[in-house]
């Protein structure tokens, strides 16, 4: 059963987060904080692009999405 957001604490909200992007020629890599709130690591996901436009193009819709614009 699914939580519903006035179940949710902040704390459980900011664990894995979204937090921001790099991009390397056509890879995006997306950064989220840690899913079990630990400071000291991330979470990382590296998505492979047919293009570097893509990348930032899936990077920026990552951005207004999480309301990181």
């Amino acid at each position: 059963m699914a939580m519903t957001d006035e179940q949710l604490s902040l704390e459980q909200i900011n664990k894995g987060a979204y937090r921001g992007y790099m991009i390397f020629g056509n890879i995006v890599e997306l950064w989220f904080s840690s899913p079990t709130g630990d400071s000291t690591d991330t979470v990382r996901f590296e998505m492979h692009c047919t293009s570097p436009e893509q990348a930032h193009d899936i990077a920026a819709m990552h951005q207004r999405v999480w309301g990181h614009c």
